[in-house]
């Protein structure tokens, strides 16, 4: 069966009236130099975005038990809560247009400009005196930083074919997560520096140095991405391809998805995307893999501080072992479901991980299996949103739905931050049965989608396997499973 695909897909880039002349042999060569070049291009340098991504999002997790807690009081009420759960408004709002202002103004132009934006707005969070300027610079990093993540996989989507894509996006996000992981014990090197001669407090203000060099740092790197940073496959503006690279690249995602290609998104595609079913149980499913993945983003060093009682240097460092270890599950996960081409079982495979997990974490009376807990945890939740967009975007057939689709997925993301800041509450503090607890019920909840999605999926490529049913307008277009 693979080979007949295999000789399936040649003979359709054959086919192409500007390839006519050009051997098989010289094809299968073209290809492997086109998707190598692609692959050095885009995945490395949306990588790095991501990581400084990341880690100014979350490195409030290391600041509170740095001393930002005790120099802007956020141990009283809610603040910790609000502060934490502010940064997902504009970021769920501004995915969808984020998505359309990548394609309008190009990669290069929009990631940087933003990272730049983030990044300065990371040094401002250096500088403040007082919780509510805090929770102010941590809305605007999340309207910021909403464009890169949703553009990131509408960009790596682009450029392969469906049953390429989830290695890719596992290796952008693997990329992305492992090095972050270390972002901590940079952190921790950062607070070493002496107390900032800045804070209005005579309280521990060595919190301070993390926002200011790592938001440094973020400028740098968004102004180097600029130069770096290449466009979508059908723009005039990448000069790294060949003609004839080019004529195939056109050919292969031409037979993979149909003419569907440098579509511009509209408000009927929008309302469209909308009314399918499948755009919503996608973005349950990954909105449950992120309200997972916040939960150890945010609260894993607290966890591990104050509840484990491990000191606060320990903290630092023992948070970046289970963050590894899902970055290697997930590359491994995302081989094993393109080589099968399947989706659905290795998502219910991870949710189950991530439940069994949390469970022990949550509810185990002995530090050393709670700790073991966070990797099966994190390796379940990280693993799942990389297999759900893959799974969604091999789904969705038309350029400008999956970017519309992908982003209103990512968009869930923000409700899973939101709803993860709100149930790992201060007062249930320092073993948050109730915020662990509450992530498991999502998960729950997605093994019901993912299996309902699979019957849904495997029945309608069944009608249409006969002819009674046409699967996303395209007679040759069957679902992933």
């Amino acid at each position: 069966m693979m080979d007949y695909l295999k000789n399936n897909h040649e003979d359709g880039i054959l086919g192409s009236e500007n390839l006519s002349g050009v051997t098989p042999h010289e094809i299968k060569v073209s290809e492997k130099r086109l998707i190598r070049k692609a692959d050095i291009r885009i995945l490395p340098i949306l990588g790095v975005l991501y990581t400084i991504c990341l880690i100014d999002r979350s490195n409030i997790s290391v600041a509170r038990i740095s001393g930002l807690d005790e120099d802007l009081r956020l141990t009283v009420g809610s603040r910790a809560s609000i502060v934490l759960l502010v940064f997902f408004i504009g970021y769920a709002l501004l995915e969808i247009p984020g998505n359309m202002a990548v394609k309008r103004l190009g990669p290069a132009i929009w990631f940087s400009a933003i990272a730049i934006s983030w990044g300065a707005v990371t040094v401002g969070i250096g500088f403040v005196q007082d919780w509510k300027a805090l929770a102010v610079c941590r809305a605007l990093l999340g309207a910021f930083e909403a464009g890169l993540f949703p553009g990131c996989v509408y960009l790596i989507g682009s450029w392969y074919t469906r049953y390429e894509v989830q290695k890719r996006l596992a290796a952008f996000y693997v990329l992305a997560t492992g090095i972050s992981s270390f972002g901590n014990i940079f952190a921790y090197g950062l607070v070493q520096i002496p107390n900032a001669p800045f804070s209005a407090t005579t309280l521990d203000s060595r919190w301070r140095w993390i926002y200011i060099i790592e938001g440094a740092v973020t400028c740098v790197v968004g102004m180097a991405a600029y130069f770096n940073i290449i466009d979508f496959p059908d723009s005039h503006r990448n000069k790294f391809l060949h003609q004839r690279e080019i004529e195939i690249l056109k050919a292969r995602l031409m037979l993979d998805r149909g003419k569907e290609n440098a579509e511009k998104v509209t408000w009927k595609h929008i309302w469209t995307t909308c009314k399918d079913w499948k755009t919503w149980a996608f973005a349950y499913m990954y909105m449950s893999a992120a309200v997972g993945s916040y939960a150890f983003l945010l609260s894993l060093p607290l966890i591990l501080k104050d509840s484990l009682q491990f000191s606060t240097a320990m903290a630092f460092t023992l948070a970046a072992p289970p963050a590894i270890f899902s970055a290697i599950v997930a590359a491994t996960f995302s081989w094993v479901a393109d080589k099968t081409r399947m989706r659905g079982p290795y998502v219910v495979l991870q949710c189950l991980i991530g439940i069994v997990g949390l469970c022990i974490t949550g509810f185990h009376s002995e530090p050393a299996p709670r700790y073991i807990g966070t990797f099966l945890g994190e390796a379940g939740v990280s693993g799942m949103v990389v297999t759900t967009l893959a799974w969604q975007n091999n789904s969705v057939l038309g350029d400008a739905k999956r970017s519309i689709a992908s982003a209103i997925m990512i968009s869930a993301s923000a409700v899973g931050g939101t709803y993860s800041s709100l149930v790992f509450r201060q007062q249930d503090a320092p073993n948050y049965v109730l915020g662990i607890t509450a992530v498991i019920a999502v998960l729950v909840g997605v093994l019901v989608v993912a299996c309902s999605t699979m019957f849904m999926f495997r029945r309608a490529n069944k009608l249409a396997a006969r002819n009674l049913k046409v699967v996303e307008g395209s007679d040759s277009f069957m679902y992933t499973i």
